[in-house]
């Protein structure tokens, strides 16, 4: 099964390569959903799946992002890590215990060290014969087939930002992070021209209010996304869409804000409905488990036109039979 496995990698990577090249070629399905992403239309809702298909097969790996395209989600959220010889893998907490049979830090080890190691399966109980993935290995594979939203993009946003660009992927990633402008520009270096110009989709993420006991910490995290929220309006070129993480259900003033200017094609709303924390409640189980108004419906109500899910194929029935699909 490694041996078939590793093959079908390789002759992903081959397809790639081979239809980079075409010249004259019909806009691919990727860059019809970043032309979709960046144009003003409101109606559409682009579904990302967390990790990618993580249900029925290791979260990040070739079967995860192969799920997502197949399930036809619009977006795969991948995560960045990077190895002790320059080197990115796909690991999320960057480290390989939780993920792998391997142990420590990717950044204690190198890329050859880490290829020795094998994904645990989605219950983290068995071993399957899926690798530890690279960077360029997963964008060879999702190349004009879908976006990639590259979380944990804040580890090393210049490096990163970097090797998306000599690889001709800077159009087909969606970044992310909690910076302000000025300490994203120091940063990205020479990178943040590809900011200011649009051709990489930087997304900053709010944490809107706080899910703790003390209402004082809520009153801080709400001061400081508008803080951060206005410092972003205030550039040149406003960014694409927010990240809203929204732990619960008070009133929240960049929120209003957002969703009163979708209707003259403002910046895009991004709603994770992947635990409480994160949608004050409103999350995919309760849509799976038979309320999808009180889940992916409230998501909508809030202005969202890019939703995070764990539960991509009931969203995607969903959002067609709201009419919230048509590409």
């Amino acid at each position: 099964m490694k041996t078939t496995l590793l093959r079908s990698l390789t002759c992903v990577l081959a397809t790639a390569a081979l239809a980079s090249s075409s010249c004259g070629a019909e806009q691919t399905r990727a860059e019809k959903i970043r032309a979709k992403l960046d144009s003003a239309d409101r109606d559409y809702v682009f579904v990302t799946m967390h990790r990618g298909d993580w249900r029925n097969a290791p979260e990040n790996s070739i079967g995860a992002i192969e799920g997502s395209i197949a399930k036809g989600a619009d977006i795969v959220e991948l995560d960045v890590s990077a190895t002790k010889d320059g080197e990115y893998v796909l690991l999320h907490d960057g480290t390989l215990d939780r993920v792998s049979n391997g142990k420590g830090r990717s950044l204690d080890l190198t890329l050859e060290e880490i290829g020795q190691y094998r994904l645990k399966s989605s219950n983290g109980k068995e071993l399957t014969d899926y690798k530890i993935l690279t960077l360029k290995e997963a964008l060879a594979i999702t190349k004009g087939r879908i976006l990639v939203n590259l979380d944990k993009f804040p580890r090393d946003p210049h490096g990163i930002a970097e090797y998306v660009k000599k690889l001709g992927m800077e159009k087909e990633v969606i970044l992310k992070g909690y910076f302000m402008p000025g300490e994203l520009k120091k940063k990205m270096k020479e990178h943040w021209a590809g900011i200011e110009d649009g051709t990489f989709y930087y997304m900053p993420i709010l944490n809107l209010n706080f899910s703790g006991k003390k209402e004082s910490k809520s009153e801080e995290a709400s001061a400081w996304s508008i803080k951060v929220f206005e410092a972003w309006q205030a550039q040149n070129r406003v960014p694409g869409a927010y990240e809203l993480c929204i732990a619960k259900e008070t009133p929240v003033v960049v929120l209003e804000r957002l969703k009163a200017m979708q209707k003259d094609g403002g910046p895009r709303i991004w709603i994770n409905t992947l635990w409480d924390s994160l949608c004050a409640g409103h999350t995919d189980e309760r849509g799976f488990k038979g309320d999808p108004d009180g889940s992916w419906g409230w998501a909508l109500e809030n202005g969202a036109t890019m939703i995070q899910t764990d539960r991509p194929v009931e969203l995607i029935k969903y959002l067609e039979s709201k009419g919230r699909r048509n590409l």
